[in-house]
């Protein structure tokens, strides 16, 4: 025996509030929270469909209209909590408008006309899903994950439920049409309640493992950014080098490693203080990643050095960026918030060839050594080790 259509919409009223109740439990103390906004959608919805179930037993204005403007009031902070999920401003014309324009046509249009108010509140509960589809296709960061294929997938589902809704309503017959005919048994409002019960959960669980999914890509990028510099941290430059030394390997490319140290950085720190030198190794850092391509890796190994990967790179590119690189700094006031200095740094570098055989770790430390070597004759100045040489740098 199937279950009839006032059972459907007691489990729409139970999924919706259950779900708004955990969201508001998750979100509770924090200030901008947009799950809280989507548990106020949530509990907007299953008001709204508590109201609908209770037709025939309450007053029609409570019956017919207040259950449209709170399902169109629940989307607009759906669009609100999606927009505030991405640090926007929320559209006020767009959440609003749609809530307003339902007010004017539900009381606009006489009660006996249930036709037009299915047919119209169907239309503009469309046109808001669109909005939502539309906010969600410009989030190309969450679309790199599962959690946006959940919400995308299911707001995208509803909308030919709406589309049924409205088809049947103006083509169908009088008894679908009528106020009693959402609570009495009718195929059409089945097949529409059971969608939107699924549908219902699984966009809210969309949203709910986006945020999570967000978080988890923050707490990533902590841990391997450099706060201060805001390039890859020594452990994640490390992993990312041993993954791009093993495929230059395996494919049998050149591979260049540049290592770059600030000239007399402890001077600097020394005469202008911390937060100065603090300023100087966030500017040289900029500096050097606007000169490089995109597949080239930038990582701070520590303290006032850096280090620099270039994949497909032979001796002379190599030594071709290390010196443009060099001479950026070298021409590039820094402007600090008290002084306006300039810095130089120095540069080794090392290429790993076709036919290289050695490890990535004697790479380093013969990257290292040209290092060395630059500082060893005078600062600012690139120096280049072929690689296996690093025993013949000066003591």
């Amino acid at each position: 025996m199937f279950l009839d259509n006032r059972t459907l919409l007691l489990s729409l009223v139970l999924t919706c509030a259950m779900m708004a109740l955990s969201l508001a439990v998750v979100s509770w103390g924090r200030e901008h929270d947009s799950l809280k906004k989507w548990a106020g959608a949530m509990a907007l919805e299953s008001v709204s469909w508590l109201l609908v179930g209770a037709r025939g037993t309450i007053p029609e204005v409570l019956a017919i209209v207040l259950p449209g403007l709170l399902m169109m009031t629940a989307q607009a902070l759906k669009l609100a909590a999606i927009h505030e999920y991405r640090d926007l401003a929320w559209p006020r014309w767009q959440c609003l408008f749609p809530v307003g324009l339902v007010f004017l046509i539900f009381f606009a249009v006489p009660y006996e006309d249930f036709r037009s108010r299915l047919i119209y509140g169907s239309l503009i509960y469309g046109a808001q899903m669109l909005m939502i589809v539309q906010i969600l296709r410009t989030d190309t960061e969450s679309r790199a994950g599962r959690a946006w294929w959940l919400l995308f997938g299911a707001t995208i589902a509803i909308l030919p439920l709406l589309a049924l809704r409205a088809i049947v309503a103006f083509f169908g017959t009088f008894e679908f049409a009528t106020t009693q005919s959402l609570v009495a048994p009718n195929p059409v409002q089945l097949a529409i309640f059971v969608g939107l019960i699924a549908l219902s959960m699984l966009g809210s669980m969309g949203f709910i493992l986006m945020v999570k999914e967000r978080a988890d890509r923050a707490i990533r990028s902590l841990a391997m950014i450099d706060s201060l510099t805001g390039v890859f941290n020594r452990r994640a430059f490390m992993e990312r080098a041993e993954k791009e030394y093993a495929i230059a390997k395996r494919n049998k490319m050149s591979l260049a490693l540049l290592m770059i140290d600030i000239d007399y950085f402890k001077r600097i720190n020394d005469e202008f203080g911390h937060p100065t030198g603090d300023s100087v190794l966030v500017d040289v850092a900029q500096l050097l990643e606007s000169r490089l391509r995109k597949q080239d890796t930038l990582g701070r190994y520590g303290g006032e050095e850096f280090c620099i990967l270039l994949p497909a790179t032979d001796e002379a590119g190599a030594m071709a960026v290390a010196e443009t690189l060099r001479n950026t700094v070298e021409s590039t006031p820094l402007a600090t918030e008290r002084n306006s200095i300039s810095a130089t740094i120095s540069i080794g570098v090392t290429v790993c060839t076709a036919n290289c055989d050695k490890g990535f770790y004697e790479l380093l430390d013969n990257a290292d050594a040209a290092l060395y070597q630059a500082k060893h004759d005078g600062r600012n100045r690139t120096a280049m080790l072929p690689i296996g040489c690093w025993n013949a740098s000066p003591d």
